[in-house]
């Protein structure tokens, strides 16, 4: 639904400045493309959302990869692929 919204039409008043930050800084590369992918195709941002949904409200600082995540990276760096449950 991101994606589709800043790819494809004017957002609505309530990410309406967001969606402008995030084109502002598109704008800043020469070649920026974005399209959605499946949870199984970038298992690190799908682990740090689900963190992110499971905590605190607040900023979070990470300044180490959870251990988890470790394992995510070490098959992402591997080449390893993940199946859908």
């Amino acid at each position: 639904m991101v994606v589709h919204l800043i790819n494809n039409r004017e957002p609505d008043n309530l990410s309406a400045a967001i969606v402008l930050d995030i084109k502002n800084l598109m704008s800043e590369f020469q070649d920026c493309i974005l399209q959605h992918t499946l949870r199984e195709g970038n298992a690190a941002a799908d682990y740090l959302a689900s963190l992110g949904h499971n905590s605190q409200p607040g900023l979070s600082i990470l300044n180490t990869p959870p251990v988890g995540l470790r394992h995510i990276l070490a098959g992402d760096q591997l080449g390893a692929s993940f199946l859908r449950p």
